[in-house]
């Protein structure tokens, strides 16, 4: 009897092995996404001393795996970088964000990702490259395969654009300050299922530029002071534009539909416009696309119905 009793739990100590063996091997597999977005790793550190230390940010996204948190101290700041981030659910996070400063040196991006579940928070970011085409440089660059990311809490300026999505979608962009860029989101080429929260957009020549997109929702932002246009739509259909600030801007909205596409209009919820008379619904002016009509530009109206009578405050 004791012998079995000793079979028993031999067997079950070899039970218990094989399965952590097998769950190690599938917290292991650093390529499922699932995974990686939950995995606990490692910090590592920039700017700093001691273990774990790195003098530029590339040099710890190099050594990080997916699940690690890279932190930025301020003490070395400007960090004189173009950042290239292509690992899964790597966490940068500045000490501060209004003196932990990421600089391009006025090249290509400052930050590009290519990536999933990355979250950049608590930094200045600034001084892009120029290059508006095909590159489309940018403080923060997204571009295919990169989604499921946060860009949050940060200082975006003086950029060409200063966040741009390509072909991004179910990303997170909030609570930044983006300011004196010539596009200030610049969201095109599929780019779907984007929350741009809270933000604010001011002192752009564009606050937004959005390109040959669906689905995207655009809530709760203060667009103000875009010298171009607040808020301008190319070939865009399904966006929620709901409650957002329209304040001082040389043109509130300005958008191009195509004819065929007029029934997936997009919605305008409850916004403050700053032009607006005080009753009725908010008319705004754009052109129509007659694709099958002679293939012209004619003037088109979309409405805003329910137009907000004092701008919005929103927490932060």
């Amino acid at each position: 009897m004791k012998k079995g009793v000793t079979f028993v739990i031999i067997g079950l100590f070899l039970g218990l092995l094989l399965t952590s063996t097998v769950n190690a091997s599938e917290f292991g597999d650093l390529s499922n996404p699932l995974v990686q977005r939950f995995y606990a790793g490692d910090i590592l550190y920039v700017g700093g001393s001691g273990p774990q230390n790195y003098s530029t940010i590339q040099e710890a996204v190099n050594n990080s795996y997916a699940g690690d948190t890279i932190f930025v101290y301020s003490r070395s700041s400007p960090y004189y970088e173009n950042v290239i981030i292509k690992k899964n659910n790597i966490q940068l996070i500045g000490e501060n964000k209004f003196t932990t400063i990421i600089d391009g040196n006025n090249m290509s991006y400052v930050i590009e990702i290519i990536a999933d579940y990355a979250t950049v928070k608590g930094f200045t970011i600034q001084h892009s490259g120029s290059i508006e085409y095909p590159e489309y440089d940018a403080g923060v660059y997204l571009i295919y395969p990169s989604d499921h990311n946060n860009i949050t809490d940060n200082i975006v300026i003086n950029n060409l654009n200063g966040i741009c999505l390509q072909a991004s979608k179910n990303n997170t962009i909030s609570k930044n300050i983006v300011s004196n860029n010539v596009k200030g989101l610049l969201i095109f080429a599929d780019s779907v299922f984007n929350i741009i929260s809270r933000n604010n957009v001011e002192n752009n020549d564009y606050g937004f530029y959005f390109g040959f997109t669906v689905y995207n929702t655009i809530i709760e932002n203060n667009i103000a002071n875009s010298s171009e246009c607040g808020l301008y739509l190319y070939f865009v259909r399904l966006q929620t534009i709901r409650r957002n600030n329209f304040i001082n801007n040389t043109r509130h909205v300005y958008f191009i539909e195509r004819l065929r596409l007029a029934f997936d209009r997009n919605y305008w919820i409850r916004n403050y416009w700053d032009t607006w008379i005080g009753f009725g619904p908010k008319l705004l002016k754009g052109q129509m696309f007659t694709e099958w009509v002679g293939q012209k530009l004619v003037p088109w109206t979309n409405f805003d119905w329910t137009p907000a009578y004092k701008p919005y405050t929103f927490q932060r």
